[in-house]
């Protein structure tokens, strides 16, 4: 008989007491495996946890655990303690699941106005602070938080003016989370971020406040308007006297090629005469009058080299009706 034709019936004995000592064994190897299981318990993920005992409700101080399985015995199981950003909100609105609806904050001014604000507050546990934070407020420990945190945030308030707020938000903001971190950093937990959102003052202050800024931004933008103003007119002014600087350099400048015009005119013309007259010097040197029966050769006179030159001037007359034996040469 094979291993896989086995049955039930083969592996228990026929014997009466043989039977009721294997059924006790089995049973006790069912329960054993039980409770070695229950034995591991987990922290969930993004939680710490401290271990409690199942039983007498006592709670292990001497550690916190981090996400993971543990072997602490069946007897045993966690208290989990979130370790993400929790959120702490002072406002009317609807918030989100798992903050608390507390109301706006309400508080005074240096001035001692009734201010309310809106303000949240992230903050988050320090896991391994886990054993002091239970030995100090057990699992209430967000509520010591809203409500210290709600005095504190009081006392800052009155520091400063109102009007603060919207002059120097940096500023206050600033003060507001540096007390939370004072608060929060002994309540072993970190202040990771604030925020002043909402600020509302009693009607007429509000009202008063309003008209203030009006005035104010009227003002600015009286002084705003003239300094444009002021800036047109000079630019006005530079803008004129740049045209008047183009009208005269434009004006200059065609003086100035007038002038070179008339002057390469009057050295081409000077030019010209002088060749003119190096050419008559070359001509009187060269060319020579014809002897006649009772004149010898010779050199052209002043009145002959007249004649010359006027014979070249009708040489150029294509249209002259001048002929050459009239010119007496």
């Amino acid at each position: 008989m094979g291993v896989m034709d086995l049955r039930l019936g083969d592996c228990i004995p026929e014997a009466g007491e043989k039977k009721c000592c294997c059924c006790c064994c089995s049973c006790t190897f069912f329960v054993v495996f039980i409770l070695l299981l229950t034995s591991f318990q987990q922290v969930n993920r993004l939680n710490a946890g401290l271990l409690r005992n199942g039983f007498t409700g006592e709670v292990n101080l001497e550690r916190s655990y981090l996400p993971g399985r543990y072997f602490v015995g069946f007897w045993h199981e966690f208290l989990h303690f979130p370790t993400t950003l929790n959120t702490i909100e002072f406002a009317d609105e609807a918030v989100e699941d798992g903050v608390q609806m507390l109301g706006k904050l309400r508080s005074r001014d240096k001035d001692g106005k009734q201010i309310w604000l809106d303000v949240s507050v992230q903050y988050r546990i320090y896991p391994q602070e886990l054993p002091q934070i239970y030995r100090e407020m057990t699992k209430l420990y967000e509520d010591v938080y809203i409500s210290e945190l709600r005095g504190a945030l009081q006392r800052v308030t009155n520091e400063f003016t109102i009007d603060q707020a919207w002059k120097d938000y940096a500023t206050v903001q600033k003060k507001m989370h540096d007390i939370c971190k004072e608060v929060l950093t002994v309540r072993h937990a970190d202040c990771w971020g604030l925020q002043l959102w909402g600020i509302r003052l009693q009607v007429e202050y509000e009202n008063q406040l309003i008209r203030t800024q009006v005035r104010k931004q009227a003002e600015e933008t009286a002084l705003a308007r003239q300094t444009q103003t002021t800036y047109r007119q000079k630019t006005e002014v530079i803008l004129a006297e740049y045209v008047a600087n183009v009208t005269v350099i434009q004006q200059k400048g065609q003086a100035d090629k007038q002038r070179i015009e008339r002057d390469a005119v009057s050295a081409a013309r000077s030019a010209l005469v002088t060749a003119q007259g190096e050419v008559l010097n070359l001509v009187r040197g060269i060319v020579k009058v014809n002897a006649t029966d009772t004149v010898p050769e010779r050199l052209m006179t002043g009145s002959d080299l007249a004649k010359y030159q006027r014979v070249l001037m009708f040489k150029e007359k294509a249209l002259s009706n001048f002929e050459l034996k009239n010119a007496g040469v």
